[in-house]
């Protein structure tokens, strides 16, 4: 990789560790509710094609261990391209959203997506980058048509290997940027341009080829306020 692609890289992964620092740093300006997400991810190909399915299953608490936040089923059609690390997404996911605090109420969300995700590394190999474009067309109960634009980068560092594989240890950190296609949301609701950026900082497990899991903090910003969530992921290809 070029010199100035991998100081771009290194560049921009200090400053989402020193943003997600600063951002804890300040928390008193934010909710100071720990939130609790709890993520499945699997990923399979159909044989030898270049054909497969892409998904994950996710409940989130308000607090860690209580106060129901959402609950989300997403799965897609992906597509591996040839001698190339990119593969492209199309899929289809629900929403089921709480309310903060004692409110019972709930809203539902029906989304289309189409990721574009591909990987790299730095300092041959020692440094394994996963980036990921998403496009998300909403449908919300009682709102107009929404649309949404993503960019998320995540870097993984191996504690005791050379590269990632099974039985490594690893440190990781990624951000999330979220843009809004539409101000006008109908019934005379607005929203900003600027949606949110998640910040995420944590270790990890590969147990084996095919299995991995990840302990994290993640800072959520948006135009009013920030919070802080615990999030456990499996990470599973069969």
């Amino acid at each position: 990789m070029h010199r100035k692609t991998r100081s771009f890289y290194l560049t921009f992964l200090l400053v989402t560790t020193s943003f997600l620092l600063s951002s804890e740093s300040n928390a008193q300006r934010g909710n100071h509710e720990l939130g609790g997400w709890y993520m499945y991810f699997f990923e399979t190909d159909f044989g030898q094609s270049n054909f497969g399915i892409m998904g994950d299953v996710q409940h989130r608490s308000f607090n860690v261990a209580h106060d129901f936040q959402q609950f989300i089923l997403r799965a897609g059609l992906s597509y591996k391209f040839k001698n190339s690390s990119f593969r492209a997404v199309a899929g289809y996911s629900f929403f089921n959203s709480g309310t903060f605090g004692p409110s019972n109420a709930q809203l539902i969300e029906n989304r289309l997506y189409q990721d574009l995700i591909w990987t790299n590394a730095l300092f041959e190999g020692r440094i394994a980058l996963l980036h990921r474009i998403r496009i998300e067309e909403r449908f919300i109960e009682n709102q107009d048509f929404r649309s949404r634009y993503r960019y998320f980068l995540n870097a993984k560092l191996p504690l005791n290997a050379k590269a990632m594989g099974p039985k490594t240890f690893f440190a990781w950190t990624a951000a999330e940027i979220f843009v809004n296609g539409e101000k006008n949301i109908g019934n005379g609701q607005s929203v900003n341009l600027y949606d949110r950026t998640w910040l995420f900082g944590g270790l990890g497990y590969q147990f084996s080829k095919s299995l991995r899991s990840e302990l994290s903090y993640m800072r959520e910003i948006t135009e009013n306020q920030t919070k802080g969530q615990l999030i456990l992921s499996f990470f599973h290809t069969f």
